[in-house]
């Protein structure tokens, strides 16, 4: 995501949108203060077989927020909801 090549969902552009936050936000989030410790698992796409995508529970600007990415060639932000 550093070096520009992301892009969020529209249903994660949504949700974030739902909760005060937008593009520079999520990337803020993620790239600055999204660690390691935040991480909760690895999982399948439901919706493309044969992808996977990590999910993390991180508090950002006091909201806890359930942030599911992937890699796929660019960085997607698949879901950044409140958890």
């Amino acid at each position: 995501m550093k070096d520009g090549c992301w892009f969020a969902t529209g249903a994660a552009l949504d949700s974030a949108g739902q909760q005060g936050f937008n593009e520079n936000d999520i990337y803020d989030c993620i790239v600055n203060h999204l660690s390691d410790s935040h991480f909760h698992k690895t999982m399948a796409s439901e919706k493309k077989l044969g992808l996977m995508q990590d999910v993390y529970y991180i508090t950002y600007q006091t909201v806890r927020l359930y942030v599911k990415l992937q890699v796929c060639g660019d960085a997607v932000v698949v879901s950044f909801k409140e958890a």
